[in-house]
Formats: C-alpha cells, sequence, structure tokens
C-alpha cells in the first residue's frame, strides 16, 4: 500500500515533522507531493535543505552557547566579589561628596522683578 511506503519514508525524513508541528504544511500536502512525485523527485531537496540549514542553526547555536559556558568557567568569582565590594563603597564615597551640595539654599527671585528694580 501506499500509505506504508509514505510512513516509511516520513520515518526515513524525520525533518518533514517540523514542517508540520511548525503549520507550514499538513500531512495531507506531504501525502499528495509523495503520490504525484515520487519520493525521489527533486521537489523533495526543498524541504531536505531546510531541514540542512535549521540543523547548521541548532549546531551553531549549541556551539556558541558552550563557547558562553567555557568564558564563564575561567572567571574568578571571588574576585568579581571583590571588584562589586570596591564599586560598592566607591559609590557610597561620591554618596557622600553630593549630600553636602544638598543643604545649600537657593531663593527663587520673584517673577514680578527685572533687572532688580
Amino acid at each position: 500500500m501506499k500509505i506504508d511506503a509514505f510512513k516509511n519514508f516520513v520515518h526515513n525524513n524525520p525533518h518533514l515533522i517540523k514542517y508540520v508541528t511548525n503549520k507550514k504544511m499538513t500531512w495531507q500536502q506531504f501525502y499528495e507531493i509523495y503520490d504525484l512525485y515520487g519520493e525521489s523527485d527533486k521537489i523533495w531537496d526543498d524541504f531536505k535543505d531546510n531541514a540542512t540549514t535549521t540543523t547548521t542553526t541548532n549546531s551553531n547555536i549549541v556551539n556558541t552557547i558552550k563557547e558562553i559556558f567555557g568564558l564563564f568557567k575561567g572567571i574568578d568569582l571571588n574576585g568579581v566579589q571583590k571588584a562589586l565590594t570596591s564599586l560598592d563603597k566607591a559609590i557610597e564615597a561620591f554618596k557622600g561628596f553630593n549630600s553636602n551640595d544638598t543643604n545649600s539654599t537657593y531663593e527663587e527671585r520673584p517673577k514680578n522683578k527685572y533687572f532688580e528694580d
């Protein structure tokens, strides 16, 4: 039966499942293409190329994540903690300098006075 052959074809080409789960194609559409063109037609290359690109993209993402985790392995957490503590102390000192300026008084001039009339 053709349905069993189509099932075997899908089993051998699992990248087709992604098209169905992403709602770009339906199993009915794939079956109609399979029924009209067969297994070895060039039309399937369009679907295989996209699957290869997706697989390549996924492997690139995995490699990037591995590189990021590799960078985190070399970080000295004690050094980071010391740097953050120093930064916190510097911010507190800056706040101390800035707090003296808030005590100065400012008198607003009346709006109807011009040139010290």
